[in-house]
């Protein structure tokens, strides 16, 4: 099992990748309308369909990871999903925490606290996976978590709950089909 410190420069190189790729997924459904692409990027301004920015990003990085670094030995499944929740968290739990004492919304702090996240999802992601032992159980907890998040991602794209933090805040409708 490699230590925490050997994985820093591939933890670096996919928080730079991850970041940009993070960026360009706010773009990728409104830029192609491909209803694939919405069901993995965001497809409206609500606050919930930013999460896919945070999720999906990770994931597919995570995935290339797997296959191309040979990274499955260290409990890497329930790392990747560990990373992930504290991406998510650290991201939009800030956004929510500044709106909540400041009772604004800044640009700026969404971009701040989707880099902190993503650094947070990167740092306990390796961490993680260099300080757990291989286990079928978290192997199994790992894929729960992330099947479930990406069935609830899916399944809010056409079918969200009809409250505010779905409604898209420029057009007030909801998902992608722009339900009023």
């Amino acid at each position: 099992m490699k230590a925490y410190s050997d994985w820093a420069s591939a933890r670096n190189i996919g928080l730079i990748i991850l970041i940009l790729m993070g960026l360009a997924f706010h773009e990728l459904y409104k830029g192609t309308g491909i209803t694939f692409l919405g069901m993995i990027s965001p497809v409206n301004e609500s606050k919930w369909e930013h999460w896919k920015m945070a999720f999906f990003p990770m994931i597919i990085i995570g995935g290339i990871e797997y296959f191309l670094l040979g990274l499955r030995g260290n409990n890497y499944i329930f790392a990747l999903a560990a990373g992930a929740a504290a991406f998510l968290v650290v991201t939009f739990g800030g956004i929510e925490l500044y709106e909540i004492i400041i009772a604004q919304s800044h640009l700026g702090v969404h971009v701040t606290t989707f880099i902190l996240g993503a650094w947070a999802g990167q740092t306990t992601r390796y961490y993680v996976m260099s300080q757990t032992r291989p286990s079928s159980l978290l192997l199994i907890v790992g894929i729960a978590v992330i099947g479930l998040m990406i069935s609830i991602f899916i399944i809010f794209t056409f079918n969200p709950p009809m409250h505010d933090y779905f409604r898209d805040s420029i057009t007030g409708s909801y998902g992608i089909y722009k339900i009023k």
